[in-house]
């Protein structure tokens, strides 16, 4: 077969042949661009949201560099833009270290008999149980979404009161400090349709109400048309996707949420190491807390209160509820350098399991370090210059340290961490130790008089007690229009839809026969006899 390229007709085989090829080049082609813009030449791959950490304790310095390499081309590659986390409205995200995320059927959200919200009493509890918070995630739209032909706006418009009552709301949150975020679920198909774009939407009733933020559920990244649709309603609006790839939209999400595993030693937050100001919030997916707590200290980031999710009871022992008050009280301290731009996680540490990341600031430099040991581990911790000029303090028990001299212009600072526990060191002038430092240390001595140790830390399921309803008085004779049902056995069986949590005791519900909430229900009931309407019931003989 002759073929005429210079006439551009092409026979469709040689055709077809031609674009298979070109095709597998562009795939290959494709696959190996993407697997080398996640290596990007480094010993350590990004695993989704997080770094892994270097394997032997002298392996940090170049494991440090490696990383300092690949941040470096990683913002060049996807020409970031940091101009979002310098906007002032926006910079309170930098200080989110605490973030509950609050079913709107808490029962210290709302007094039913009184038809009023009491943000007051919610925040008293949380700040009893383990310091308080800096944001709360308002969660109004499932498990009750679809249930009817309400969108995720009519959810927030229907809560009790309207618009006016959520707006007094958001501003009884603010007057105590904390920021407030409504979920924006992009999955809202099927119901009423609202007659613009969710990006608008949003931006209109953020506005009305006053909120703060949006979460994103289910958003690998929140689009940034929300954000220009925030701007342009005159009310930006921070924002939180549950998930965070492609790296490009990290330049307008000032803050994530973070799925992540804690192998022993302790990986570093992907995004917070190519934007230090970036704010992960910690999300535990379980029961069990401390992993995740000391997760977030070493990397200076914050923690998620999810204690109670969608029917699942998740709720934090003594022990979690006080390590979280401590960690959280030293971040909240030393925001401004938890943000420094020559952060150094995997700082040189003395000791086996115990990791340290390093914050320089201005004249001050914090280091914040976790015992991933079971065991206490004492004595040399950390190695410093034996500069004269500097003065430490042993934040964690609220003392002075005096440097041990080493060789070589060196020294070493002695403290105490008690197993998988925590410790945290501040070298600042010799000149007179700032107010808040010195009521901190006060704080903190008495803290630490008690070990996290000397806490329980065994896990409750919180139990449920059905509301005993008395029975009607017996009739003589069936009332109109009702009929007796006689007496029986019943086989009660169900199972539940809750969407997390398993088959763990406190998901769910709790039946008198049972001794935890549970999802499945298995049980034979004595039915006494009754008598029941023939027909359904109607609104008019319900009001009668």
């Amino acid at each position: 077969m002759k073929v005429n390229l210079s006439s551009g007709r092409v026979p469709g085989p040689i055709r077809r042949t031609i674009a298979i090829g070109f095709s597998a080049l562009l795939a290959f082609s494709w696959q190996l661009s993407t697997n080398r813009a996640c290596a990007q030449d480094t010993a350590y791959p990004a695993v989704d949201a997080q770094i892994p950490g270097p394997v032997h304790s002298n392996d940090r310095q170049a494991w440090l560099e490696d990383m300092r390499h690949w941040r470096q081309e990683r913002l060049g590659r996807i020409g970031f833009d940091d101009s979002n986390y310098t906007r002032p409205e926006l910079k309170w995200t930098q200080r989110n270290f605490v973030c509950s995320q609050m079913m709107i059927e808490e029962r210290d959200f709302y007094d039913r008999e009184e038809s009023a919200y009491t943000v007051d009493r919610y925040l008293d509890r949380l700040e009893k149980e383990f310091g308080g918070i800096d944001s709360v995630l308002i969660w109004n739209t499932y498990p009750n979404l679809g249930v009817d032909d309400r969108n995720q706006f009519d959810r927030l418009r229907d809560m009790p009161g309207g618009i006016p009552a959520v707006k007094q709301m958001v501003a009884d949150f603010h007057r105590r400090g904390v920021k407030v975020l409504f979920p924006e679920t992009p999955w809202d198909y099927g119901t009423r349709d609202e007659g613009a774009p969710d990006w608008s939407a949003q931006a209109q009733l953020m506005n009305e109400v006053g909120a703060d933020g949006l979460l994103g559920d289910t958003m690998d990244g929140v689009p940034h048309v929300f954000l220009l649709a925030s701007d342009k309603a005159g009310h930006p609006l921070a924002l939180q996707p549950e998930g965070l790839p492609p790296e490009e939209t990290l330049a307008w999400n000032e803050m994530s949420w973070g799925y992540w595993s804690y192998p022993f030693v302790p990986m570093v937050s992907r995004y917070k190491w190519l934007e230090p100001r970036h704010m992960p919030v910690l999300t535990s997916g379980g029961r069990h807390h401390l992993d995740g707590i000391q997760a977030a200290f070493f990397n200076g980031v914050g923690y998620a209160d999810q204690e109670d999710v969608i029917g699942l009871h998740n709720g934090f022992t003594s022990r979690e509820a006080e390590a979280l008050r401590r960690v959280m009280k030293i971040e909240r301290s030393f925001a401004s350098l938890l943000v420094s731009p020559e952060w150094q996680p995997h700082s040189q540490t003395l000791q086996d399991g115990i990791f340290a990341s390093q914050y320089p600031g201005a004249g001050q430099t914090l280091w914040t370090l976790i015992n991933r040991n079971e065991y206490g581990v004492d004595g040399k911790q950390i190695e410093v210059s034996s500069t004269t000029g500097l003065r430490y303090f042993d934040l964690w028990h609220g003392v002075e340290l005096v440097p041990t001299a080493g060789q070589h212009g060196t020294a070493t600072l002695d403290f105490k961490m008690e197993g998988m526990g925590f410790g945290a060191v501040l070298a600042v002038p010799s000149k007179e130790i700032p107010a808040a430092v010195e009521k901190l240390l006060v704080e903190m001595r008495t803290l630490s008089a008690k070990q996290l140790a000397d806490y329980p830390d065994q896990w409750n399921v919180l139990p449920q007690r059905m509301v005993e309803i008395p029975s009607t008085p017996q009739p003589q004779a069936a009332p109109p229009q009702m009929i007796l049902i006689p007496a029986g056995e019943f086989d009660f069986k169900v199972n539940g839809l809750e969407v997390a949590g398993g088959n763990q005791a406190g998901v769910d519900a709790q039946y008198p026969w049972e001794d935890a909430p549970r999802r499945p229900h298995d049980h034979t009931i004595d039915i006494h006899p009754f008598y029941i309407d023939r027909f359904p019931v109607t609104n008019a003989d319900f009001k009668h």
